[in-house]
């Protein structure tokens, strides 16, 4: 059984149609690639998976209620006043209690060492370098150890080198623990390097395949991502 399924799905905004007979099935423990111009439907999508987005027909379904999700990069001032450690463990607060348990601390710190943050737990976050923060995200997304990781352009705002890195560690997560990981992204090398397999959302359908078959879409993809930057200068 496939960790996301659609079956004729749908997302409309008033009149204006996001999505149409959608019919998508991922299966657990793969990387998917999700592409497609701004506006295409590739959040919306998102939000309808997570319980966000309302205005939708058909069926969709999530087989997990475990769900990491990493925001596009956010800037935190340099006087946000808790560390790493404690924005990590913020994933566990109810809203009712000021601390955590030993099994939490432990995921807390298990999620801090898997994205090589341990030796700055204590740092606070507001002083921590852009890719520390990036990473800081993506530990408090994986502390709860969830089934289904989503991405949110979430390398966007990183150099290069820094995003390889850390999805070289999302990648080794995935192939040890059969992570999902839903990848939003507009870097084909990136797709090419990490997923192996794609959602492409284009004029209102979504298209899914293997990432050995991008090759036939490169040109396709890049040629859309391109207009779409002329139209945003």
């Amino acid at each position: 059984m496939g960790i996301i399924q659609t079956q004729d799905f749908g997302i409309r905004y008033g009149e204006k149609v996001i999505l149409a007979h959608a019919n998508i099935d991922v299966p657990e423990g793969r990387f998917f690639a999700v592409l497609g111009e701004n506006g295409a439907g590739k959040t919306s999508f998102i939000k309808a998976l997570i319980g966000q987005n309302q205005q939708i027909n058909g069926q969709i379904q999530l087989n997990t209620t475990k769900v990491g999700f990493v925001p596009q990069f956010r800037d935190i001032t340099r006087d946000y006043p808790l560390s790493i450690a404690e924005f990590v463990g913020l994933n566990y607060n109810q809203g009712w209690r000021l601390w955590l348990n030993k099994q939490e601390r432990a995921a807390v710190f298990a999620a801090l060492k898997r994205l090589d943050l341990s030796d700055m737990a204590d740092k606070r976050l507001g002083l921590a370098s852009g890719g520390q923060k990036q990473r800081a995200f993506v530990a408090q997304a994986l502390v709860q150890q969830p089934d289904l990781l989503i991405l949110d352009e979430s390398t966007a705002s990183l150099d290069h080198e820094h995003k390889v890195a850390l999805l070289q560690t999302i990648k080794q997560l995935q192939r040890e623990t059969q992570l999902t990981v839903l990848f939003i992204t507009h870097e084909l090398k990136l797709v090419s390097q990490f997923a192996d397999g794609y959602l492409f959302f284009e004029n209102g359908h979504v298209s899914q395949g293997e990432a050995s078959e991008l090759q036939s879409l490169t040109t396709q993809i890049t040629n859309i991502h391109e207009e779409d930057e002329v139209r945003h200068v």
